[in-house]
């Protein structure tokens, strides 16, 4: 999930909830891909953020790929975040990939100063999965992944590779039916950019032996493939 919108809580908190770090997504330098305006008349504006979007959705033999990218963090950084996801037809696995690219000669000129700035121990960066109040998260296999406890009594396992630190840190989630924002849990995959090209791939998948969700149920929807005509004889 994302932490919400915040707008029933007050003007802060709706600001906070418009925020990058508040989302599941990857933050550079600790700092929102986009910008909003002062205090103000301005405050709810967006004043400066990702102007290249690129977005592509496509069906593989065992499920469907998302490839998205922005250019919010280049002005600063030097560097595109980009994020594939698969996901598995029947719903049990996802698999997705961030990465931070420096593209070509002129990004690559803007990070090597960017790096140059932090003494070269690279730019810090934290991918964020916030997770539902009801979700009892648990860190696992020494620190190698994440169990996730559903109320229905589905048990799902994230994982990462790469270099980096996975966590959970404290989040909330700012439901508008409650009266204060809810305590909950956030999985952090950490590290720091060091290179041109940076990669951090995770995964979320179902553990066996656990109860079977409606979702799991083979859907009937667009996706499905079409059946062979039946010829007809009188």
């Amino acid at each position: 999930v994302n932490c919400g919108s915040g707008k029933s809580f007050g003007p802060e908190w709706r600001r906070a909830g418009r925020a990058t770090p508040s989302h599941s997504t990857l933050v550079l330098a600790g700092d929102s891909s986009a910008r909003l305006g002062p205090s103000g008349p301005t405050e709810d504006w967006l004043v400066s953020g990702p102007r290249d979007v690129p977005v592509q959705t496509r069906r593989a033999s065992d499920g469907l790929r998302l490839e998205a990218a922005h250019d919010g963090y280049v002005s600063r950084f030097g560097l595109t975040h980009a994020r594939s996801i698969d996901m598995t037809f029947d719903g049990r696995g996802v698999a997705g990939e961030d990465m931070l690219l420096a593209l070509d000669d002129s990004d690559q000129r803007r990070f090597d100063a960017a790096l140059d700035a932090t003494t070269l121990d690279g730019i810090r960066f934290d991918i964020r999965f916030h997770l539902h109040p009801d979700v009892d998260a648990t860190l696992d296999m020494g620190g190698n992944a994440v169990s996730l406890a559903l109320r229905s009594g589905e048990i799902w396992v994230f994982r990462s590779e790469g270099r980096g630190e996975m966590r959970l840190d404290p989040s909330v989630y700012l439901e508008k039916t409650r009266l204060r924002p809810r305590a909950t849990k956030q999985i952090v995959l950490s590290g720091r950019a060091i290179e041109y090209a940076t990669r951090i791939r995770w995964s979320l998948a179902k553990a066996q032996e656990t109860p079977v969700g409606i979702r799991d149920l083979e859907p009937d929807d667009a996706f499905a493939p079409e059946a062979e005509p039946t010829e007809h004889t009188d």
